[in-house]
């Protein structure tokens, strides 16, 4: 993605290093990261400095990783992230992640829906998974009010774990 994408309220684009210090103050929040998938040193100061560097330089790369920012339009306050990992022919993995400060707002539905659509819409891809810990009932809210399908308990199709499964096809 070499542009941004814009949604009723939100701007996702690519990370930039003004980003670091947000980033930092969301991933080394345990609460915030109980339920994401990134290694314990990933979590820690700098650990996540090196990804946000690992993740800018890939940008202009032959394999840009799709991680992004999510900035408030108006204010140009730094609301979250969000990212899409392929996954088998065909499907997207898609993360979403929002600010402490900023939940309860509705922002991970725009961010959610908003990325879905683009990557069945513009990235051609056929269907876009949310794979949910089971325990986390915020996301799976999220993941039905941003248009995904419920297709229950499942094995996490990039890894062994039990997740619950949702799948947007942009037919929901």
């Amino acid at each position: 993605m070499n542009h941004s994408i814009t949604s009723k309220q939100l701007l996702i684009r690519r990370f930039e290093r003004d980003d670091a210090e947000d980033f930092v103050s969301f991933m080394t929040d345990p609460e915030s990261t109980r339920f994401l998938t990134f290694g314990e040193e990933q979590k820690s100061r700098e650990g996540v400095k090196e990804l946000l560097d690992v993740t800018i330089a890939s940008y202009d790369s032959e394999a840009p990783l799709m991680a992004f920012a999510v900035e408030h339009q108006e204010s140009r306050q730094f609301i979250g992230f969000c990212g899409l990992t392929p996954r088998e022919e065909g499907t997207v993995e898609i993360m979403y992640a929002v600010m402490p400060n900023e939940r309860g707002k509705r922002y991970a539905t725009e961010i959610a829906a908003t990325l879905a659509k683009y990557a069945v819409n513009q990235l051609g891809y056929r269907q876009v998974i949310a794979p949910v810990s089971p325990e986390h009932e915020v996301s799976k809210t999220v993941a039905l009010k941003a248009g995904f399908r419920d297709h229950g308990i499942s094995q996490n199709p990039g890894s062994s774990e039990i997740v619950h499964l949702f799948v947007f096809d942009g037919n929901s």
